[in-house]
């Protein structure tokens, strides 16, 4: 068994997280302008009355699309807004699954990743080996429980 990392072993100084704060800020700004346009669109849709079965099926595909990608964004937005959080409450650039940093490089490429690579490819092959893992329930623990620990909901 992995033995526990005491949390944010590597310190970012007060320009890096500044940086990574502006960064989050834009991201989430864009990703809302997104999720606004998204709404628009499937609202679109459904003011157009089809008027056979070909084009219902066309506009429910449509529909399904613009879902999907609404659901994709409103999951950025729980990413972007929890790192936001870590930052907050100091713990930003560390794995809240295992405790050990982040490769700043990870960080630089996506930096709401709330994991280190180790742990993200661990969940990713649970999941393609069809094992149930409680990734998304930690997440939620995580947002409504703090960021420092995990529990399964």
């Amino acid at each position: 068994m992995r033995q526990h990392q005491p949390w944010g072993t590597r310190t970012m100084d007060s320009s890096e997280i500044q940086r990574f704060e502006r960064i989050l800020k834009i991201r989430l700004e864009e990703t809302m302008r997104s999720l606004d346009r998204l709404g628009v669109e499937t609202r679109s849709i459904d003011s157009d009355f089809p008027s056979d079965a070909a084009d219902r099926c066309v506009m429910s595909v449509s529909k399904e699309a613009l879902f999907h990608q609404s659901g994709e964004r409103r999951v950025m937005v729980r990413m972007i807004e929890a790192a936001r959080a870590r930052i907050q409450q100091g713990t930003f650039g560390a794995c809240i699954a295992c405790g050990d940093d982040i490769d700043p490089r990870q960080i630089d490429a996506l930096p709401w990743t709330p994991y280190c690579l180790r742990c993200q490819q661990g969940f990713e092959q649970e999941d393609e080996l069809g094992y149930r893992s409680d990734w998304a329930d930690r997440q939620i623990t995580l947002k409504e429980g703090g960021l420092r620990s995990i529990q399964p909901a």
